[in-house]
């Protein structure tokens, strides 16, 4: 029994299809498979997997993924195949990356999930390459002590300007 809520080959082409007639989607699918036939998939059903050549061609006029059509035409049939997963994430296309692309995805999501594991059980597990520095002290600034640098500090700049003038004005006098 399939208790997947997930669509079904008919669903997922009628989502995918939009507004295109089955003609301009089977052009897109290199002719396989023909519109006829995609019409009566889409409103009759079918009894038995499609064609490599249908999914192949679909895929690309749809642009889903070859798994998504055959997961889709697997509930149409009833086998249940468990895709509904949510605990799986599947990257599409991320199988042409490079190499060295797919080991640092590979190593990143295998770290994460040691660490969500780690979590889960209550033990803490601290990283090796993790330097714990010192908490800086918790110390306010002195405003009052600033403030009164800055009085003192204002009070001794007037009082070098006061005795300029006063040196300016003597010399003013002679």
């Amino acid at each position: 029994m399939n208790t997947n809520s997930s669509p079904n080959f008919q669903q997922l082409v009628m989502e995918h299809k939009k507004d295109d007639s089955f003609e301009a989607i089977s052009k897109r699918a290199g002719g396989v498979p023909k519109a006829r036939a995609l019409q009566s998939i889409v409103k009759d059903g079918f009894t038995r997997m499609p064609s490599q050549e249908t999914i192949a061609g679909l895929s690309r006029a749809l642009r889903l993924s070859p798994r998504e059509l055959v997961l889709a035409a697997a509930r149409t049939l009833g086998i249940d195949v468990g895709d509904d997963q949510e605990s799986d994430l599947v990257l599409y296309g991320a199988g042409r990356l490079p190499q060295e692309s797919k080991d640092v995805l590979r190593n990143t999501a295998a770290e994460l999930l040691n660490w969500q594991e780690g979590r889960r059980g209550g033990a803490s597990q601290e990283a090796d390459n993790v330097v714990q520095f010192p908490a800086p002290k918790k110390s306010r600034p002195d405003f009052e002590r600033m403030a009164g640098n800055t009085e003192a500090e204002s009070e001794g700049k007037h009082e070098a300007a006061r005795a300029s003038r006063a040196g300016e004005e003597s010399q003013e006098l002679e």
